[in-house]
């Protein structure tokens, strides 16, 4: 099982009592592997507390990458260092404030499919689009992102808004589901407000 999640808004890293506002690119939403659906999972995932970065140069306090773990207040208790230890890490980040909420695969599991519903308090806006994540399957039948964890070009755009930058809520189409049927056609639902749709796409 593979899970999409969100990242938090409006966030700031505070280290030695000095604040610093990191929210436009961080964190990143995340791809999460959940595990065997059969086997109980008692992982964490980090939340609320170890987030997953997409821009290292918003931070001035020390050297990360693309997909390191990190903690708002890093302290004794609790440092970016701990969420080494006890939170498991993403599978693959997204441009934050993308906000996926749906995620399916192809039939041969070659691709995950995810809903990108869009930001609504970044500027240049982001999301408001479906992405693609090629998957590749390993020598022991398990399956995963073909890109590793710190890339920025692990997915690609299949089908988006033609001025994504300038979208609103009511100006463009906010991808929220997805659904295959029998010819494999995708059916994309949308709730731009003040209106529902339901976009079909075919393959040519």
């Amino acid at each position: 099982m593979w899970g999409v999640e969100n990242g938090s808004d409006e966030i700031r890293r505070i280290v030695n009592n000095s604040s610093i506002d990191i929210h436009q690119d961080n964190p990143a939403d995340e791809l999460n592997y959940l595990g065997d659906v059969s086997v109980p999972n008692t992982k964490w995932y980090g939340y609320p507390t170890c987030y997953t970065i997409w821009k290292p140069s918003d931070f001035t306090d020390k050297a990360f990458a693309v997909g390191d773990q990190f903690v708002l207040a890093p302290n004794e208790t609790f440092s970016d260092e701990t969420c080494k230890t006890k939170s498991e890490p993403a599978r693959l980040a997204f441009q934050a404030h993308s906000a996926p909420l749906d995620a399916k695969f192809d039939p041969a599991f070659e691709n995950l499919f995810i809903a990108f519903h869009g930001s609504w308090n970044r500027a240049p806006t982001t999301g408001y689009k479906v992405v693609a994540v090629p998957f590749t399957q390993a020598d022991d039948g398990s399956y995963k992102p073909t890109a590793p964890l710190n890339s920025t070009t692990g997915y690609v755009d299949i089908w988006s808004n033609a001025k994504a930058t300038s979208c609103g809520a009511t100006s463009c189409f906010r991808p929220v589901g997805i659904a295959f049927d029998a010819f494999e056609r995708m059916y994309i639902t949308s709730d731009a407000t003040a209106e529902g749709e339901l976009w079909i796409l075919g393959k040519v």
